[in-house]
Order: structure tokens, then sequence, then C-alpha cells
């Protein structure tokens, strides 16, 4: 049995998809439960009413869960995907899905990410740039037109964002002046531009400079 404190004051962050959590705790490990659908847990064995931890290493620092896949980033500043890809979502240049984690590209410079929806993701640079990838419906990627990509695009040229948060079609983001910008589909009105208009590319969200933390929902 587990005792009731078994994981208590341990833990150092935590994820959640649509039927599984990813976390790391203090000691940089990196853990999972739930759902194991396309590979979600990244441990390679079935559904987890407990938490299992993936692999050995204990090195990771940020962790993003989307629908049924994930993103994390370790220390190194290298990026590492698992789950489903059918969309591109992970990066990796492929569209398999991944079972456990597998390094995203060569780099080791990413700072942030986020794949909080179900088919697109993005990141951030330790030198502030923005990237994309996935399903680009509407949108989505930000980079102008609708192509899907299986791995990182930049956007644009700035070198001044700070946070980016994916929703299922759409994507917000925040810059270090404190200004909000967003872009993919706008039916709802949820990228805030006072409009239902689709934006196919980062827009600014009215004109405070005051803006200090964000996040997404699903639709």
């Amino acid at each position: 049995s587990i005792s009731s404190n078994a994981f208590s004051q341990c833990w150092q962050s935590i994820s959640s998809g649509d039927n599984h959590s990813i976390a790391i705790k203090t000691n940089g490990t990196l853990w999972s439960w739930g759902s194991n659908g396309f590979g979600s847990l990244g441990t390679g064995v079935p559904n987890s009413y407990t938490p299992l931890q993936i692999g050995t290493d204990r090195d990771w620092k940020f962790i993003s869960a989307g629908l049924l896949q994930n993103l994390a980033i370790k220390n190194d500043g290298s990026l590492w995907g698992w789950g489903y890809n059918g969309k591109g979502q992970l990066g990796d240049g492929t569209n398999v899905n991944r079972t456990s984690p597998i390094r995203i590209g060569s780099d080791s410079d990413w700072e942030f990410v986020s794949t909080t929806g179900s088919g697109h993701s993005a990141g951030i640079k330790t030198d502030g740039t923005l990237w994309t990838w996935g399903e680009n419906i509407v949108g989505t990627l930000g980079n102008g037109n609708n192509t899907n990509t299986n791995a990182p695009g930049k956007v644009g040229t700035e070198t001044d964002w700070k946070e980016v948060y994916t929703g299922n079609t759409y994507t917000i983001a925040l810059k270090t002046d404190g200004t909000i910008w967003a872009w993919g589909i706008n039916p709802s009105g949820q990228l805030g531009d006072g409009t239902n208009i689709a934006k196919t590319s980062p827009t600014q969200i009215g004109p405070a400079t005051d803006w200090n933390q964000i996040s997404t929902g699903v639709e």
C-alpha cells in the first residue's frame, strides 16, 4: 500500500492534460499518472492510478501537458516530447506517436514551452524568440499562413517574448514590456481583441503594458 504522505512535500511543478498529469519533483525527476492513451504517460505501461517515474533522469526543469501529448525542457535547455503526434505537435519532424520522451531537435536554448491544447505547440528560447509547430488552423501558429509543420518554426523577428500558451486553435503570448498578443481562431472572442475575426499573426490586445501573467483554456 501507499502511505498518505508518500508523495507529499516533494513536488516542484505539475501540468494536467485531458486524462493524465505529469509532474517534476524537487529532485528533478519526472513523473506521470492517469490514462496512457497514445503513450501520454511516457512510461510504456498501461494506465496508472498513482504517479510513476519516467526514466531515471534527474535534470527536468519545465513541463507542459496537452490533450494527449507532453513537452518538457531539461536543465541543459534541451526540448523533449512524448505522446500523440498525429498533427506534428511534438515537433520532432515526424507525425509518429512517442511512448517515451524523445529529444526534439538539437538546440539547447529552450526556456519556455506550451502544448496545453490539442494540435499545436509553442515555445520561447533564451534569446526571447518565439517558435510554433503542429496544426495550423486559421493561423494557429502565427506565421501568417495555414500550413501545418511538424518542426519548430520561428515566428517573426522579435526577441522580447516572455510567456506563451496554446489553446486548441489559438495562442496567447506575453512580452517582456507587459503587452499581450494573440492569434488563431476567434469565433467566441477568445483572442480578446474586440472582434471575432481570426488572426494569422500575433496581434496586440489593447494598449495596456502592465500585464504580468497569462493562461489559456482549451477552447
